[in-house]
């Protein structure tokens, strides 16, 4: 296993709170070598999620993305009692209590879900407490979902009288299906973790205690596989479930000259015969 000198830094930063001063619009991001935690930070308030909080969700991410050296992406919610508590309600008389409101209103909250499910590396939710209508939609958006046994999820948008985008819709359902997905909607039931993770809408569990360490051993693995490998992963993996177009077959191609013709190949079979751990990253000749 690779020794990451700031594995302690990174679990540090998950066990606490951000600093104020990092916090714009309620959304904080903080970088510990090559991986980014994203804060949602508003615990006041169950982290709940203004028309501003998710533009500067997409900003944060799309600045992320321009990140060469990046591994992952930690997202996960400020204060001991919630992920994200669902939008903040106290804004809808003015943000959202029209047609064209609620127009530019879900376009917000999709451009700042694509922009998360788009990042070229791995995006990790880490869920404790309540991850609630727009915080269960934020966390679909990610790669994988770890959460805390005393997590609970759901998307009671019926008890505000709202509809669900679209964009909200197929991030939810390509996880848990439609009918799941129609169930949560009709009954506006909380469900429990254990039940998220038999749906598919959580990968792993751990106890509250143990949440860190969960996501930290995650983000330590990614480490010690090759990147080009990952982003290919979560390239090819984005293709299921649609037709491919010839933009799709140009980069499968490109994905397996840059495997194929690249130094990670090569450094992994002679690790693999040398029975030692592969140092992936190294130009070739070096």
């Amino acid at each position: 296993m690779i020794t990451d000198p700031g594995a302690d830094e990174l679990s540090d930063v998950l066990r606490n709170d951000p600093p104020e001063a990092l916090v714009v619009d309620r959304v904080a991001r903080q970088t510990v070598n090559d991986v980014a935690v994203v804060t949602l930070a508003k615990p006041e308030a169950y982290n709940a999620l203004s028309l501003a909080s998710w533009r500067r969700l997409l900003t944060v991410f799309t600045e992320l993305a321009r990140c060469a050296d990046l591994r992952a992406v930690v997202l996960r919610g400020a204060g001991p009692k919630a992920f994200a508590a669902g939008a903040d309600i106290k804004e809808f008389p003015r943000e959202r209590m029209t047609a064209a409101a609620a127009t530019n209103y879900n376009d917000a909250i999709a451009r700042a879900l694509r922009a998360v499910a788009e990042l070229p590396v791995p995006v990790i939710a880490a869920v404790h407490g309540l991850a609630v209508g727009g915080g269960c939609e934020l966390i679909t958006a990610c790669d994988v979902r770890i959460a805390s046994t005393a997590a609970r999820f759901g998307i009671p948008i019926g008890k505000l009288g709202v509809t669900l985008g679209y964009t909200e819709t197929v991030s939810v359902a390509r996880l848990i299906g439609p009918a799941e997905l129609k169930h949560l909607l009709f009954s506006g039931e909380l469900i429990t973790a254990g039940e998220a993770h038999r749906i598919g809408l959580v990968q792993r569990l751990a106890e509250p205690d143990a949440l860190v360490d969960a996501v930290t051993g995650l983000v330590d693995q990614i480490r010690e596989q090759s990147a080009l490998t990952v982003k290919a992963a979560k390239v090819v993996t984005g293709m299921v479930g649609r037709p491919l177009t010839d933009a799709d077959a140009d980069t499968l191609a490109r994905l397996t000259v840059e495997a194929y013709e690249g130094s990670d190949l090569e450094e992994g079979v002679s690790a693999f015969s040398e029975r030692r751990t592969p140092v992936f990253g190294q130009k070739k000749g070096e």
